[in-house]
């Protein structure tokens, strides 16, 4: 939540945060500046007061329709600062030098967003030698931590995201049954169907959907094959998460199907996963660390002899990844399930989380995975998902 964000600064004494936007829309600065349409500029965050935008002429009206404060980069002297500097990171040193003491910053300073590096490196040198105490992160991202709960308005517009996709996942649902009663199809074929309705219905494919089969089912991430046909009595795992074309907000789900006879093998290792899914989705409650839910899921499956990264972190077979992430602006947000010593993300009221166990034997053509994105509530979590998790489509 935006109200987070002044106390995460408060606590390292950043007086003054800023977010580049340089030629490419990207989460953090999309959410600190309201979504403003430009390819240029700043998102400028002062300790205690609203956030503004730093931009460049010719995008002004873009600026000014996010109803917040917008200054032009004109206005402090930027055309003799970039056509007189020795480089370019001397520049934009001398532009937030002179911007920010003119916006009544104090003097220190944090950056956090996409940022070229090899400029940004150059940035914190100079404005070190004109007096700005610049933040040095240790790796956490302050609008990372800030957008890790959600306003009520970012849940609805993640719930919209999510009705549509279940759309698109009832659309997959009866082109599998027509595959059922003798229709041939490939997995392109459903792949294409999964692009045009992700399109139609308002929406972007920012990655290639997971749509998989059989073996590539059994690697996680696998895109699948888009040649083959549509085979029965083997894994299907259909992985979708798009975003909103306007909001730029993602939801993301999985379901695994099987049309045909299904192999005793698959259906059991299916109610195992399914069994691990509800066990963290009943015992998930706010306060707690979010690590503890992926430690309760390798215990689950450990106790029925699968090999998890906990008990082999090298292994590409049985549970493989973690329980889940937070969705946002970005598909893969705080809270962070990973069983590390660093990691002390809790789980928070606001939060949007995705529980998603699976097992993977890749060899036997098996791949499970079963996943809803979550609200989390004051007694447990809100499933945002309404399709049935059996492996009949």
């Amino acid at each position: 939540m935006l109200r987070d964000l002044d106390d995460l600064m408060r606590k390292r004494a950043i007086e003054v945060l800023v977010v580049p936007m340089h030629e490419a829309m990207h989460p953090s600065f999309r959410w600190l500046s309201r979504g403003a349409k430009v390819t240029r500029g700043y998102a400028v965050k002062l300790l205690d007061r609203d956030p503004m935008l730093l931009t460049y002429p010719m995008e002004r009206e873009e600026a000014a329709a996010t109803g917040l404060t917008v200054h032009l980069a004109t206005e402090f002297d930027h055309d003799r600062i970039f056509k007189t500097a020795p480089n370019p990171s001397e520049a934009h040193a001398e532009l937030f030098d002179v911007a920010l003491r003119a916006f009544g910053a104090g003097d220190s300073v944090a950056f956090f967003g996409n940022v070229p590096v090899h400029l940004y490196l150059g940035i914190a040198e100079s404005m070190q030698r004109r007096g700005w105490r610049v933040h040095r992160s240790n790796g956490e991202d302050l609008i990372q931590l800030a957008r890790k709960r959600k306003d009520a308005w970012e849940i609805e517009a993640i719930r919209s995201v999510g009705e549509r996709t279940e759309q698109v996942v009832d659309g997959i649902r009866a082109m599998l049954r027509e595959c059922e009663r003798g229709t041939a199809m490939t997995i392109g074929d459903l792949k294409k169907f999964v692009t045009s309705e992700i399109a139609r219905l308002g929406m972007i494919e920012d990655h290639e959907t997971i749509l998989s089969q059989g073996r590539d089912a059994g690697v996680p991430h696998s895109r699948g094959n888009a040649a083959e046909p549509v085979r029965r009595s083997v894994p299907i795992v259909l992985d979708i998460f798009p975003a909103d074309k306007t909001t730029g907000y993602f939801f993301d789900t999985t379901r695994t199907f099987c049309i045909g006879d299904v192999p005793d093998e698959l259906r059991r290792m299916h109610a195992e996963v399914l069994e691990a899914f509800t066990l963290a989705r009943d015992a998930m409650r706010p306060g707690t660390e979010a690590k503890e839910y992926q430690r309760m899921t390798c215990d689950a499956f450990e106790s029925k002899g699968y090999a998890t990264l906990r008990s082999d972190p090298r292994t590409l077979q049985g549970y493989v990844h973690g329980l889940g992430h937070g969705v946002g602006l970005d598909i893969h947000e705080l809270p962070s399930f990973q069983l590390i010593d660093s990691n002390r993300d809790r789980i928070e009221v606001s939060d949007i989380v995705t529980i998603e166990p699976g097992l993977y034997f890749p060899d036997r053509e098996i791949g499970v995975r079963i996943e809803d994105t979550f609200v989390v509530r004051e007694n447990g979590v809100e499933s945002l998902c309404r399709g049935s998790y059996g492996l009949e489509p």
